[in-house]
């Protein structure tokens, strides 16, 4: 009995602690602010909260050292139907829960501290609160700008957003622009600044200087100069103050291992000009009854490569996959070949290929080349990091001829693709299963020689080429005699390797790229740590 309580008690424990933990408080899912700054310097504030309220009566939000910023509420409005009435003095001890519904006001709690606050509604509501603001431009010394910290609540809030605009549209010839205490971007949009939340949000801080002409200023810092208050801004970030160090590399690499592996992927998506959407998805079971198949679907790489794309096994954009599978092809067609031994490997550059991407790439890789039309791995490296735009371009112009190629071919109609590409689709998955599976071997030793040249192009699209190249060992002991590949080196293995330090050398120069044009107020990645304490603004909030 004591060992069923002890369960009992346990699995509640267990219970509560499974619980989010805004459960019995509440939580903001999504958080719109929308500011427009005036030709004086005064800005105009909405927001839209989507609020989950499980307690509490009422919604505030703390701003802190206003100093010469003058705030008024404006409005606030529950589901774009119930208009809020203003209350005066707004006291949150001595106004009931009746007398908070349905009202909004300011509490002013000295020192230039406020607090914007709202009656609520328990259950989910989208409340639209908007304010005033003086002075919303600060006065330095040197420069004129913003700093401002438009929320940091309390509570929990999944997603957020910031859009700022003025007469003059924001760019960055204008403009530098840093973000501090979110997860996210900052960026230069349509004459904007736009902030958004990618991930967590402690508060959302915009520190910037800008050359727009704006008539009154907070001169609270006027005694202060932007470039000191930056300095500090910067302290316990992740912005690089001193030009790319051992620090700038590290972190340079991992804002590109965060842009290569999120948001490029999540920018492109959006990209209907360009990449194909996926028009159907295999489902397990249609994964486990199509059968086994060894013909090759189509000897065109560029269709092979949407075929692969449409059985689901390569989710990525810029893949070194897709890189490598040309090399074997412009290898195969004697454009180029490797030369040397081991590390002393080289790319040997033979004639300019007819396929259109096949020569993009080779005309890419062939700046790396010297005199003698050679490059080594490491100057090709050099060339991507300084020229990784142009491999980028590439595998837009790759997906764009894609498309294309779907249209004259007819496989495409209004965004559908005929039942031939929906049977073309099967087929390539399964010649993945025939190519995976290692107990068919008797029935590949039968096949011909020279489909295993199409067999390792499409083994390296599925990225199983090593399982391949094995296979091809035992089917085929003197492949590299008869097939087009030298016999001296592993033409996958190396052909893979080039592809993948390209790719590598591409992102690290994009990298490197973006954290200097960051650093210098060029907009990118937020950082979730620094911003110093001299901003307005925000300093606390949620539901009580």
């Amino acid at each position: 009995m004591k060992r069923i309580f002890r369960l009992f008690i346990f699995i509640l424990i267990l219970i509560f602690q499974l619980q989010p933990a805004y459960a019995s408080e509440g939580a903001v899912n999504n958080l719109n602010i929308d500011v427009i700054i005036d030709q004086s310097g005064d800005a105009t504030v909405t927001e839209t909260i989507e609020l989950m309220a499980t307690q509490g009566s009422e919604f505030y939000q703390v701003m802190n050292r206003m100093n010469q910023k003058e705030l008024k509420m404006v409005s606030v409005t529950r589901d774009q139907t119930v208009q809020y009435a203003k209350l005066d003095n707004w006291d949150p001890d001595a106004l009931s829960r009746e007398q908070k519904y349905n009202h909004f006001g300011i509490n002013d709690k000295g020192d230039s501290n406020y607090e914007l606050c709202f009656g609520i509604e328990h259950q989910e509501h989208t409340y639209t609160m908007v304010y005033h603001v003086t002075n919303f431009v600060n006065k330095y010394q040197d420069a004129t700008g913003i700093n401002y910290n438009f929320f940091e609540l309390n509570i929990p809030l999944k997603k957020a957003s910031i859009q700022i605009s003025a007469p003059q549209s924001f760019q960055k010839d204008n403009t530098e622009i840093y973000a501090f205490g979110y997860e996210g971007k900052v960026n230069f949009e349509a004459g904007r600044i736009k902030m958004i939340s990618t991930g967590k949000i402690k508060r959302m801080q915009l520190f910037s200087k800008t050359s727009i002409p704006f008539a009154h200023y907070d001169t609270t810092y006027e005694n202060k100069t932007y470039k000191s208050l930056l300095k500090d801004a910067k302290k316990g970030s992740d912005y690089d103050d001193d030009g790319v160090g051992v620090l700038g590399v590290f972190m340079a690499l991992f804002v590109g291992f965060l842009v290569v592996a999120g948001v490029l992927l999540f920018a492109l998506a959006d990209q209907d000009d360009s990449r194909i959407k996926r028009y159907i998805k295999l489902s397990k079971k249609d994964k486990e009854n199509i059968p086994n198949f060894h013909d090759i679907p189509t000897h065109h790489l560029l269709y092979a490569s949407f075929l692969v794309d449409q059985t689901g096994l390569n989710k990525k954009y810029y893949n070194p996959k897709l890189i490598a599978a040309y090399m074997l092809k412009m290898i195969r067609d004697r454009n180029v070949h490797f030369v040397g031994e081991k590390k002393d490997y080289v790319v040997e550059f033979l004639e300019i290929p007819q396929d259109e991407n096949a020569k993009e790439l080779y005309e890419i890789m062939q700046k790396a080349a010297n005199k003698e039309n050679k490059a080594t791995r490491k100057a090709l490296e050099s060339q991507m990091k300084k020229h990784y735009k142009k491999l980028y371009n590439w595998f837009d112009d790759l997906y764009m001829s894609q498309k294309k190629y779907l249209h004259d071919q007819g496989h495409l109609h209004k965004n559908k693709i005929d039942d031939q590409t929906v049977e073309d689709i099967h087929h390539t998955y399964g010649l993945y299963k025939f190519l995976k599976d290692a107990d068919n071997m008797d029935e590949k030793k039968v096949l011909d020689v020279m489909l295993w040249d199409d067999y390792l192009v499409y083994a390296t699209l599925f990225d199983i080429a090593d399982e391949v190249k094995k296979q091809l060992g035992e089917v085929h002991p003197d492949y590299y005699e008869q097939g087009d590949y030298r016999p001296d080196y592993d033409t996958i293995y190396w052909s893979m390797l080039w592809a993948n330090s390209i790719m590598r050398a591409s992102n690290t120069g994009y990298s490197l790229s973006e954290q200097q044009v960051r650093s210098s107020g060029g907009g990118g990645w937020s950082s979730m740590s620094g911003g110093g304490g001299f901003s307005s603004g925000g300093g606390g909030g949620g539901i009580r």
